[in-house]
């Protein structure tokens, strides 16, 4: 077949299936484009993904690791919460759940597990453990890019996006079974989730009907990874009241929506228990204030620090910030938000126990916000200088990057 009637078209579909559905598959449509900007993000996508299987691949499992693990197996075979992490259950039962592909057909399943029996099927599943948390961080450098191209531009989404692929940390995250990987990327759903929704609530409510669930989902999935992360809960809901003055009462009911949608999902992880999810989601023991405690889990651990800030990524932000702060056309909301939310969860690690992980969550903010300046910067009369130090930089970036992983 050849000619129009042999090419796959919102028509033709919706010949073939008429009323509601067509009605959906033609507003997903106009979503879904794939050209050369897609195919070289799915490119760089795909160096990261490859950098995580590597290193997934080299790594044996740590304690923690261990311990995420034998807590999900607990929780999936008897219901059980665990004593440690018990306030990260999707991530528990994501790095269990392969388990459950490769039972032993030779022990009794009523049998009690020995600690023995888990290890010698999680060196059958090496790679497969991981597999959950490699693909969050390609979801997670997906919308990154996303955002980054809808604010600046191919080339800010570009540059944010390299950024991320070759960050050490980034890499490492998604490599091994942390809570950072899964919650970064339902913090950054969330915070951008709900600025695209703040820009759709003058419009039908069907068109930003689905987002709300997204947003829902974000943010479920934010905090069964790790508890504080609902701190960025208010923040994506005063970028919804600072962005659609005319609309706050609808942004009140998307929010309220959202949340609701969220604790479902939430005391789904933690099986229905109250209980179980009322001490996992108890943050006093995150948000205590301990300035000297955190800075020394990030700079007396030379190799933690330069992981999350090396040279490059210090000149880059340095250099954005400046320009920020002196040339008033880089001071946008498109700037400021993803520069607002990265101080913010700076502080957080400066000043309490979530130091490890809350400079983890920051770096994608920092990587749109770099990204925009540069863009920015691309757009004067002195491109191509900044074109050289950009890739100059980058030059640098990659080999550290190499450097720390290999």
């Amino acid at each position: 077949m050849d000619g129009a009637a042999g090419r796959v078209t919102a028509e033709n579909v919706s010949k073939l299936f008429p009323g509601h559905f067509s009605e959906h598959f033609s507003e997903l449509r106009r979503y879904i484009v794939v050209g050369r900007p897609q195919l070289v993000a799915v490119g760089i996508l795909l160096l990261f993904a490859a950098q995580a299987v590597w290193l997934a691949r080299r790594s044996p499992f740590s304690v923690a690791e261990q311990d995420h693990i034998w807590a999900g197996r607990q929780q999936l075979e008897r219901g059980a919460v665990p004593r440690s992490f018990r306030w990260s259950p999707l991530v528990n039962l994501a790095a269990a759940a392969p388990l459950r592909l490769a039972v032993d057909a030779e022990r009794d399943p009523q049998a009690a597990l020995t600690p023995q029996q888990v290890e010698i099927e999680v060196r059958r599943l090496h790679l497969l453990l991981r597999w959950p948390f490699i693909i969050a961080g390609v979801l997670l450098g997906g919308a990154l890019w996303y955002v980054a191209r809808r604010l600046y531009g191919n080339d800010g989404g570009y540059m944010a996006l390299l950024l991320y692929c070759f960050s050490p940390i980034m890499v490492r995250s998604a490599a091994s079974v942390d809570p950072a990987a899964t919650s970064a990327w339902g913090i950054f759903g969330t915070v951008f989730g709900a600025i695209a929704i703040s820009h759709n609530l003058y419009a039908p409510w069907k068109k930003w009907r689905y987002r709300t669930a997204l947003l829902g989902i974000a943010m479920a999935l934010a905090v069964t990874s790790h508890p504080a992360a609902m701190l960025l809960a208010p923040v994506a809901f005063a970028f919804i009241l600072y962005l659609a003055p005319g609309k706050r009462l609808a942004g009140t009911l998307v929010m309220v929506v959202a949340c609701l949608l969220a604790l479902l999902l939430i005391h789904l992880a933690y099986g229905f228990q109250p209980r179980a999810l009322l001490d996992g989601l108890d943050m006093r023991a995150w948000l205590r204030y301990q300035p000297a405690g955190a800075r020394a889990a990030l700079l007396e651990n030379s190799g933690a620090f330069l992981e999350r800030f090396h040279p490059a990524l210090e000149v880059l932000f340095v250099v954005s910030l400046g320009v920020y702060l002196v040339w008033k056309k880089t001071r946008y909301f498109g700037n400021t938000a993803p520069l607002l939310c990265a101080a913010g969860l700076l502080y957080l690690a400066l000043t309490t126990p979530l130091a490890l992980v809350a400079t983890i969550w920051a770096l994608p903010f920092v990587f749109v916000f770099v990204g925009g300046i540069w863009a920015d910067l691309l757009e004067t009369r002195y491109r191509l200088w900044a074109m050289a130090a950009f890739a100059l930089l980058l030059a640098e970036n990659l080999w550290v990057n190499w450097r720390l992983l290999a």
